[in-house]
């Protein structure tokens, strides 16, 4: 199913399933196998939490909402390929290496997936995802932590929103909160992002990095 979504033009969204989540029949359980249940929490302080406006008024709303906490790697999938974009992008600003095209590449998938413009108005430049980046990245440096934070998932275990958080949070190795919602999956695989005009050179240097990742 092909939809319009504001800013971002035609989306194809789907059911998309990964191999290692398990099907779930029910909100109250997790796709995602190697996860804990943290805490139940109300509608309010999910949406404090997800501090995204957009996103909380698109996804279905309930009144109780499962936490769970898993390591980063769990949420990755090809469906989400931008998560790699962003890991590479925050392996080079911490090692000082590659940032030249790190941030290149970083900014051609931008472009691609939004044309440098949020729904929810925070960032509507190149420059704005870079200062907000790095201010995120150094954020989760100091204080190693983003338990402050809920990643909203789909039922198949796709990332809905909070890309760049899953990112930082795979390259520090820390463990993440995430969520459950019933929400179709966005398809943003490599062949979205070449379709929009994101260099084939890029695409495959990304390529790459998510196969040493993921194998």
């Amino acid at each position: 199913m092909k939809k319009i979504v504001d800013g971002m033009g035609e989306i194809e969204f789907g059911r998309f399933y990964n191999n290692k989540n398990k099907i779930i029949s029910s909100l109250n359980e997790s796709p995602i196998i190697d996860s804990k249940k943290v805490q139940t929490i109300s509608l309010n302080k999910f949406e404090n939490l997800l501090d995204n406006e957009y996103i909380f008024n698109l996804i279905p709303h309930r009144d109780e909402i499962n936490i769970y906490r898993t390591s980063p790697i769990n949420l990755l999938s090809n469906y989400r390929f931008d998560i790699f974009v962003k890991y590479y992008y925050v392996k080079s600003y911490i090692e000082k290496y590659n940032l030249n095209e790190a941030t290149e590449i970083y900014l051609s998938h931008i472009k691609a997936f939004n044309n440098f413009h949020e729904p929810d108005g925070r960032k509507n430049n190149a420059n704005d995802f870079i200062i907000k980046f790095n201010s995120l990245i150094e954020n989760v440096k100091s204080c190693k932590n983003l338990y402050k934070t809920i990643i909203p998932i789909s039922t198949t275990g796709i990332p809905i929103d909070g890309t760049h958080r899953i990112a930082i949070s795979l390259y520090f190795d820390l463990k993440i909160q995430y969520c459950v919602f019933d929400l179709l999956d966005g398809k943003y695989d490599e062949t979205f992002f070449l379709q929009r005009g994101m260099p084939y050179k890029h695409v495959e240097k990304i390529k790459n990095i998510s196969k040493k990742i993921l194998k």
